[in-house]
């Protein structure tokens, strides 16, 4: 009797909770799909802002580059207005590509500027936190419903957050409810495995949420995980992650300024000399070897230049994520981002975020990537039309109950009144 009782109470728990999620599952699942191809759905969609003139015949791509940091100081002179400031010196440039870098500066109505590595011509910017489906705005956006739904301050994080989290414990109700509860339960939940197409769409309907959320598990899993790692770092995956693995955390050990730093006293190349020594240090440290530089961005709030390349510890083919963050006074060390082979930790949440950005994988991870989208998507709307039918049929018996006790009190009331007419008065 108890079991029965806490199967009733799961099977409650997991009908609201899918409920409670499918609009939020449908939104992030079908945004997920479109943004694992984000780069390249943006670069089609606004090829104005990220492609640039073929460099001269004949000559290579490093002969026709600007130098990185003569290329930021002329597009930062050009922007209007005045105040504003490039955050950032791209080293990696992809053939064809502009250069993005981050503004700042008050009075500003953009925040990315596109830039033509070979000439230092701005050729666009936008505001990447802007609601629009302009071609140009479009991803942005579809990223912003995706992580926040689009809402102002962290209300939106916040609720995808708590979403997720939800999602993640119902992984594990969701799963417990497809055990059997006779004997023998092995073979019986072989069958949950599979659906019968043949029984009538309800039941197909009913078989393909419950083996479509079997065979995804492990997937859905992930996803539902690393979402709380985006949404609720701090408040709920690192304090629970933190009970197996250990974690370095130098990344995030520098507290914000009470003002940003408008004047750094290292200049930009001041900043990179200093930067590659300690890169150079770390690399010696923990054995690594650097592939290729990546950035230099100066986070003004926290006063420290933060300093990425591509090693041969990094996961992502095509984005270096070995970082050094140093003072922005001193060039002393502040902290630093191991991808892999520093704590595990660390290495676990790399991985987590690399696959559930499809940074990963090739082509294959990037086409699985877009199609858990959708399945999400469908599985939580073959949920719904689980409970809207189940939801028909207790209203027909409520309705055929009350019909039957209607029927009963008639019966009832014309025999009191039959018997009444025949007693002698």
């Amino acid at each position: 009797m108890r079991l029965r009782l806490t199967r009733r109470a799961f099977v409650l728990a997991h009908r609201w909770a899918g409920l409670a999620m499918a609009l939020f599952l449908v939104l992030c699942g079908l945004t997920g799909s479109v943004l694992a191809y984000r780069e390249a759905l943006d670069a089609w969609l606004a090829p104005e802002l990220h492609r640039t003139t073929p460099a001269k015949t004949g000559a290579t791509l490093s002969d026709t580059l600007l130098d990185p940091f003569k290329l930021r100081e002329m597009a930062e002179q050009s922007l209007s207005p005045p105040q504003a400031r490039l955050d950032g010196v791209q080293f990696r440039v992809a053939p064809g590509h502009t250069v993005v870098l981050w503004a700042s500066g008050p009075g500003l109505d953009y925040d990315e500027v596109f830039i033509d590595p070979h000439d230092g011509r701005v050729q666009g910017h936008r505001l990447s936190t802007a609601a629009s489906l302009a071609p140009a705005q479009f991803v942005p956006f579809m990223f912003k419903l995706h992580h926040s739904l689009a809402l102002p301050g962290s209300w939106g994080t916040l609720l995808l957050g708590v979403v997720s989290l939800v999602w993640t414990i119902d992984c594990f109700v969701g799963a417990g409810l497809t055990w059997p509860r006779g004997k023998p339960a092995w073979p019986k939940w072989r069958m949950a495995w599979g659906v019968k197409w043949r029984a009538g769409w309800q039941r197909a309907n009913h078989d393909l949420h419950r083996a479509g959320g079997l065979w995804l598990w492990a997937v859905l899993l992930l996803f539902a995980w690393s979402s709380v790692m985006f949404n609720l770092r701090d408040e709920v995956y690192r304090p629970v992650m933190a009970l197996a693995f250990d974690f370095d955390d130098s990344w995030e050990a520098v507290p914000p300024r009470a003002a940003p730093l408008d004047d750094p006293r290292l200049d930009w190349r001041e900043a990179h000399q200093a930067a590659q020594r300690v890169m150079q240090a770390m690399a010696q440290r923990h054995h690594f070897t650097i592939d290729a530089e990546e950035r230099l961005l100066l986070n003004r709030r926290r006063g420290v230049y933060i300093y990425m390349v591509h090693s041969s510890l990094d996961l992502r083919a095509r984005i270096g994520n070995t970082a050094v963050m140093i003072d922005a006074d001193t060039g002393e060390w502040r902290g630093q981002w191991l991808p892999t082979g520093g704590t595990p930790g660390n290495t676990v949440s790399n991985w987590l975020g690399a696959l559930h950005m499809a940074h990963v994988g090739g082509w294959a991870w990037q086409a699985a990537v877009a199609l858990v989208g959708v399945l999400v998507s469908a599985l939580s709307m073959t949920g719904v039309v689980i409970w809207w039918k189940k939801a028909q049929a207790r209203r027909r018996a409520r309705a055929a109950l009350a019909a039957n006790r209607a029927r009963q009190r008639a019966r009832h009331d014309r025999t009191t009144a039959s018997s009444a007419s025949h007693t002698p008065r």
